[in-house]
């Protein structure tokens, strides 16, 4: 006779974190794919300052001559801010630190809120370069700025959340490696910026993982609870 443990009922309040924390991973995940389909079509436009150092002229030139690419751009930021914001925010629930899962969704939040910084100021200058009312100087030092706090908050919040995810399975021991490598890839694009194109592809797998874990939690509900005795068999 051997003993199992008790499975928690999925409660409709958690099948909806999960739903959305699903939601959000995998428009995330099209988002950072979007991303690189622009930067393909678009390869004079640079959003990130802290990605490539350009002279002032050479980024304020697309603010200018391409506002409308700017403002699809802005558009994707957008979604892209909502939707990895819901998606940690359901991922605090994953966490098997309530701290950390808390400093974890912080920092996301301080870099969302960054995030919608740099894009409004871009959004503005490239909006006000369309009624034609060309710019005559951008504030590169103030983006350049806003870009390295958003990534220094961004890459804490996924190093809090690495080190609070359960490792018990394969899946979640997948999404703690890879987002330990966007924490390596980030940290080292501040020193080598020609490093940023790769920061994408741990962001895919973070993500892609995000989603499968959030599918099998809404398939086969939560954990057993540690804490229900075990029944006989």
């Amino acid at each position: 006779m051997t003993a199992r443990p008790v499975a928690v009922p999925l409660t409709p309040a958690a099948r909806a974190l999960y739903r959305a924390g699903l939601i959000g991973a995998l428009v995330t995940f099209a988002c950072a794919v979007a991303f690189q389909v622009l930067s393909a079509v678009h390869a004079d436009v640079r959003l990130q300052p802290t990605d490539v150092p350009l002279p002032a002229d050479a980024f304020l030139r697309p603010l200018n001559d391409r506002p409308e690419a700017v403002l699809s751009w802005m558009a994707f930021d957008t979604v892209f801010v909502v939707a990895y914001l819901t998606a940690f925010a359901a991922a605090r629930a994953l966490a098997v630190s309530r701290t950390l899962g808390a400093l974890s969704l912080g920092a996301m939040v301080t870099a969302g809120a960054l995030d919608m910084v740099e894009n409004a100021v871009l959004a503005v200058h490239a909006a006000q370069a369309w009624a034609a009312e060309p710019l005559t100087t951008a504030p590169t030092m103030t983006l350049y700025a806003v870009a390295q706090l958003k990534t220094a908050a961004a890459t804490t919040g996924i190093a809090f959340l690495a080190l609070a995810l359960p490792a018990h399975d394969r899946m979640l021991r997948a999404a703690i490696v890879a987002a330990g490598a966007f924490v390596l890839v980030t940290v080292a694009g501040v020193a080598l910026p020609e490093l940023a194109p790769v920061e994408a592809l741990p962001i895919l797998l973070f993500t892609g993982l995000l989603a499968g874990v959030f599918t099998r939690r809404l398939k086969a509900g939560p954990l057993p609870d540690p804490a229900t005795p075990a029944q006989a068999v």
